[in-house]
């Protein structure tokens, strides 16, 4: 389990420093674009996972797998799509006051970081809950520092899961 947090610290740091100077413009459109493929891909990717072990037809074990490629797969393919169609839309940057970029840009960065950080921590819950790590056995530490770090993307979900559900309408259960 430690080694997993330190793989996340790393993700962590290499995310803050590839984005600590990519503007603020850069920056916001990249956090949408995570928002919006995260989204996608929790909801999508266990349907495609699934889809994908009916397929192979193989033991029940192995499912996990199929889940965590499925979301890493629908993840990967939504962002790449999302960030051709946004950089074809907005080919001028915004530009800020110097001020508002110099603080702004590193500050989003940082938000784009950690929010890819904790989608991944999302994704490692995956193997976690089918048994791979045992999370329980972890110490007390290195369990609060993993909830920690899936907690911004499980608050986006939980947010507009919440939202949705009051913004259907109200259908009748069938008896």
């Amino acid at each position: 389990m430690l080694l997993l947090l330190v793989l996340l610290a790393a993700v962590l740091f290499a995310g803050i420093a590839m984005t600590i100077g990519e503007g603020l413009w850069s920056n916001t459109v990249a956090l949408l674009l995570i928002l919006l493929s995260g989204m996608i891909a929790q909801y999508n990717g266990r349907v495609l996972g699934a889809w994908g072990f009916q397929q192979v037809g193989s033991d029940d074990s192995f499912a996990w797998y199929f889940d965590f490629a499925g979301i890493w797969g629908v993840f990967s393919a939504s962002l790449a799509i999302f960030r051709v169609y946004a950089d074809t839309v907005s080919r001028t940057r915004m530009r800020f006051l110097p001020v508002i970029e110099k603080i702004g840009g590193p500050l989003m960065g940082i938000f784009v970081a950690v929010m890819f950080t904790s989608f991944a921590t999302c994704t490692l819950l995956i193997p976690v809950g089918a048994g791979q790590w045992n999370l329980p056995e972890a110490s007390e530490s290195q369990q609060s520092t993993f909830r920690y770090m899936a907690s911004p993307f499980t608050t986006v979900v939980k947010r507009f899961e919440s939202a949705y559900q009051g913004a259907a309408p109200n259908v009748p259960k069938g008896e």
